[in-house]
Order: C-alpha cells, then structure tokens, then sequence
C-alpha cells in the first residue's frame, strides 16, 4: 500500500501548497490594496483641490461681465462720490438692476449663488441672491481679505462660513478709468451644497465631503458603485482627528475607517480655515477575510477567465492516478484473494497461496491458513504443512555428523529416531541377504571374453543416470552381455525386506506428475531388475543399497503423498545424497556395516528412521 499512500501524501502537500499559497496572496493582496487606497486618496484630495482652483478661475472669468458693465460702473461711482456719505437710492436700484443684468448673461454652470456690488470703502450698495441683509444699509464687506484686494486691483477668490453654511467667493474689481482705483468690486458668492458637490464629485470622480467647525456640511459621491451612507461616517470620525500633519500641510495621512473605508481630511484655505473648514476624500476598502474571499468578490468576468479545461484535466489526472494506485494495490490482491478463497471452498486448494500476497495481505493469508490447521488440529485431524526434505532430515553438514541421526544407546540392534520424528520404539529389524549377490558362473568350456563395463558416469546413482535414460551406458551392455551367455544367470534373487508387499521385479516408476526442481536433472527411476543392477554395477552391496534406497523413496513418496504433503523439487538424486552423507556419518560413529531406513507417519506427516546394522 506505499504508493498510495504516498500518492495520499502528495495529494496532502499539494492542498497545503496550495491553500499556502492563497493565504500568501491574500496577504500581499490585502497589502496591496492599502497601499493603492492610500496612495488613491492622496490623489482624490489634490484633484479636489485643482477642481476648486479651476472652479474659482472660470467663476472670475464670468464675473468679467460685471466689471466692464458701464450701468454698475455709474452706480458705483455715483455711491463712492456722494457728498453726505450716504449712498443715493438711484445708485443702489441702478446697482441692482445691473448685477440681476450681469447674471443673466453669465452661463449657467458658473452662475453664482449670490452677487454682491461693493463701493471704494467697502459698503455693500446692492446684492442679488442674498436677501438676508437685504435693508441693511450698514451692512458691508470691506474687511475680508479678497474684497479688500479687489478694491485694490486684484483678482481674488476665497472660502468662507456664513453662519452655518460655506461659501466659496470670488472678487473682482470694477474699473471705469485706468489712471484712477476701481470704483468698486464686484463679489460672487456659491453655496457649498449638495449639488454644488455632487456637481464637483462627479467631475473630480471621487467621493467628497465638506465640513466645517467640526460638522458636516454636504456629501456626495462621484464613483459608481459606491455606497453614499458611508460618506455620513466622517461626521463621527471628525471628532477623532489629531493629526499633526493636518495643522502643518493641511492634510492628515490616509485614515482607514470601519475595515472597509478609507478616508483623507484636507484643509480648505481661506477665512474658513481657522474655523476648521476643509473637505474628505473617501474610498472603498476591499479586504479578504480568507482564501474563500477571492470568490466573494469576483465577478462574472472574473470567473469566466478561469482556465476550465485545466482545472479538469488535474482533477481527471489526480483522480485516476489514485484509482489506479488503489486499483493496483488494493483490488488486485483482493481479488487474489477472492479467488484462492473460491478455490478452497470448491475444493481445488487446500491452504492459500502465501507467495502471492503482500503485505497485510500476506499476513493475513498465513494467519487464515495457520487458523485453518488449528481448527484441524482441535478437531483431531491431520494437518498439512508443507514439507522439505532438509527440514525433515535436518541441514546436512560440511562434514560427516550426527546431526540427522542419533541414538538413545549403544546396542546396534535398536533403531534410532530421525531428528526427534521418529518414535522411541521400534522393533529392530535383521539384516537381510542381499537379494543382487551374483551367482558363481558354472564349469564348462570358456567363452568369449565378456565386453568390459564401462564406469558410471558422475552423477551415476547405483547404475541409473542423471536425466530422462535409464541406464544410458551401462544397462544395455550388461543386457548384452546376459544374452551372450556371460556371465551365466543367477537364480533369481528373494524379495528384500524393503520391498515387502511388492510383486518380484515390479522396480519403481517414475513419479508422474511430480515437479522436479530447475537447477538439477530429473531423476528418472525405471524398472530395473536386480540382476542388470549388480551386473552393471560389477557391485552386489552397491546394487542392494541402491534398490532398497529406491524402495525408500518410493515409500517415502508414496506417503507424503497419502498425508496430502507436496513432493515439489524431491528427486531421487537428493534423496540418495542426504542418505548416503547420514549413512557414512552414522558407520563412522557406530562402526556398523550398514544402515536401513524406513517409513513412517508422525502428525500426519511423513518421515525417515535409520537403524545401524552391525552384522
């Protein structure tokens, strides 16, 4: 299961990349946006404040009308000239009907609210738009700054509070000759209102507010989209100003209000800047709470530039690579799994494939088939394990010992149990004849010589060699030899103890569907009689070792396969050879002439006893 889990874990890694990387971007967008709202109010309040100066530029243009108009000119100086010091009536209705003259004629968008004619010294002589000091003969504006310096000569243009409302003014002088001072000036006063700002937010594209001595005084905005009930925020953040910079440049830095607003106070210069007159720029604050944020505020533009097709193809991608991990380590061992089960219970397996599993599927295999041969066990029958001959025997030696065999005395005659298998009690067997011993050859006049035997070749066991022939090279010429007439025959020889219950001259078969191993030749034992054995061989004891080994490992086949034990890679040539080192190991230390092995069954299972023969 490590490549799906690992597969699990990188899925992990990239959603962590991931939502790291947005939480990144969020940050550095919420940065961002600050700088940018910072930077945008800065610029918001100094095309305000060009708005203004250009509003008041066109204004005074406008009022050129006025000062050149030749009725106010007679009227203001018919007031400045008066004996008594008292302006005449004729010169105030003259006065008037030229200012209600001159802004008729001015346009509409730079008509002022309110016009003002102002003698040499100061004295209001007639108004238009201002009714509140309409009769006030005593009423005047000498004393501001821009009227002063247009009775001068000067072109002017300030800000002022009357009573609770702000005005933006400009002043002009009224000239009639060039080598004398103006006759008067002219004054233009428009009212900061709502349409006044909405008029100057919607040029300036911003959103604007104007206060004065600590209140506000009219809002509007010129951004769409924007929502104007914030604009009522500054009457409560008013209060809180205490900037130094807005005492010293006339300005604080970039407030940001309630999260989601910003905003930057300016001073508006003038009269009304000692009461605290000034106007706000405000701005809109976008801020992302969190990853989920981007979506919020993305629009139907935003979403359609997103990469579709990728997108899918990743998840197509991610998705089929863990199903098919899954698929590879999951299902498939599953289905082994299934499978061999369904094979047990029709009957074609008896215990689960362990080899073909891995991992907790392995374990669980050997569990399930160590659970069933309990389950045997507990219910008194014979389990089945797999059997090896060296486990059975037990590890052969680089050097002849006693570790297959081993015996509980000294007496030759009682058998030794193999490895701790075979039962303490045995009947001790007596030797038996050798059922090869070749006769004496009869008298009679000699023969031809006989043909000589050729050796054994290597790997030759008891006359039979390696691989699919048996007896390539000895067996026939021995049967040659026989039909020649030498040697003569032998009587036939007595069935061995070993093959007791067999008929005479059955010999062994080859072992029909037993594999045999990769890396050795297959053993074939075919059904060789005695005699060619000990004629072949040239050797009686050799030939009778050789056949009642052969009956051995028919018996001991033969019962492994009885106990349902495989017989995979059990050829005779290992046999033999596992035999013949125990053999050797057990004459060595007992000094017997020989050693016989039998069969027998112990836990169901097949195994091998010796008994040393002295005699």
């Amino acid at each position: 299961m490590i490549l799906s889990r690992v597969w699990y874990v990188l899925l992990g890694v990239a959603v962590a990349v991931s939502l790291y990387v947005v939480y990144v971007a969020v940050g550095q967008f919420n940065r961002q946006t600050t700088r940018a709202l910072k930077e945008g109010l800065a610029s918001d309040s100094q095309t305000v404040e060009w708005a203004l100066k250009i509003d008041a530029r066109r204004r005074l243009d406008a009022l050129l009308v006025g000062s050149v108009d030749a009725s106010l000119q007679q009227a203001l100086v018919a007031a400045s000239t008066a004996k008594d010091g008292r302006v005449p009536d004729r010169s105030r209705a003259d006065a008037k009907k030229a200012l209600s003259s001159i802004n008729e004629s001015m346009a509409a968008d730079w008509r002022d609210d309110a016009l003002f004619a102002v003698d040499r010294d100061g004295r209001v002589i007639a108004q238009m738009g201002y009714d509140v000091v309409g009769g006030n003969d005593e009423f005047e504006l000498g004393g501001y700054p821009a009227v002063n310096d247009a009775l001068h000569g000067w072109l002017r243009d300030d800000v002022w509070l009357f009573g609770s409302r702000v005005y933006v003014v400009v002043a002009r002088p009224v000239e009639y000759d060039a080598t004398q001072r103006p006759a008067g000036a002219i004054v233009g006063l428009r009212e900061v209102n709502k349409r006044f700002v909405d008029d100057l937010a919607k040029r300036t594209r911003t959103n604007l507010a104007f206060y004065a001595a600590g209140r506000p005084v009219a809002a509007a905005s010129g951004v769409e989209g924007f929502d104007e009930e914030k604009l009522d925020t500054i009457a409560h953040d008013l209060k809180s100003i205490d900037d130094k910079s807005y005492g010293d440049a006339g300005r604080t830095d970039a407030r940001i209000v309630n999260d989601d607003l910003g905003v930057l106070y300016a001073r508006l210069p003038g009269d009304v800047w000692s009461l605290g007159g000034g106007f706000a720029v405000l701005r809109g604050r976008t801020e992302l709470a969190g990853p989920m944020g981007f979506l919020g505020s993305a629009d139907d533009k935003d979403k359609a530039n997103v990469p579709w097709l990728l997108l899918l193809g990743v998840v197509v991608l991610a998705a089929a690579g863990g199903i098919g991990l899954t698929y590879v380590e999951h299902e498939t061992p599953l289905n082994e799994l299934l499978m061999q089960s369904g094979r047990m219970k029709a009957g074609l397996m008896e215990t689960l494939q362990v080899a073909r599993f891995r991992g907790g599927y392995r374990l669980a295999a050997q569990g399930i088939n160590e659970g069933v041969e309990r389950a045997i066990e507990k219910a008194g029958g014979v389990t089945r394990k797999p059997a090896d001959l060296e486990s059975i025997l037990g590890p052969t030696p680089a050097q002849p010992a006693m570790s297959a065999f081993s015996f509980p005395n000294a007496d030759a005659d009682a058998p030794s149990p193999a490895l701790s298998l075979a039962p303490p009690a045995l009947a001790p067997s007596s030797p038996a004849p050798s059922p090869l011993a070749p006769s004496a050859p009869p008298a009679g006049p000699p023969g031809p010589p006989p043909p000589p035997v050729p050796s054994r070749s290597p790997g030759a066991v008891g006359g039979f060699t390696s691989g699919n022939n048996v007896g390539s090279s000895a067996l026939p010429r021995a049967a040659a030899a026989t039909s020649a007439g030498w040697p003569p025959p032998a009587p036939a020889p007595s069935t061995p103890p070993a093959m007791a219950g067999q008929p005479a001259g059955r010999g062994f078969t080859p072992l029909s569907g037993v594999p045999q191993s990769d890396d050795d030749d297959a053993t074939m034992v075919g059904a060789v009689p005695a005699e060619l054995l000990a004629k072949a061989t040239g050797d009686g004891a050799t030939a009778d070792e050789t056949a009642e080994w052969l009956s051995v490992y028919d018996d001991f086949v033969r019962t492994k396969r009885q106990c349902g034990e495989p017989v995979d890679g059990l050829t005779f040539e290992k046999f033999s050879h596992t035999l013949k080192k125990n053999r050797d190991a057990l004459i060595q230390r007992h000094a017997c002439k020989r050693v016989r092995f039998s069969v027998y069954v112990k836990d169901g299972r097949a195994s091998l006893k010796a008994a040393p023969v002295k005699d």
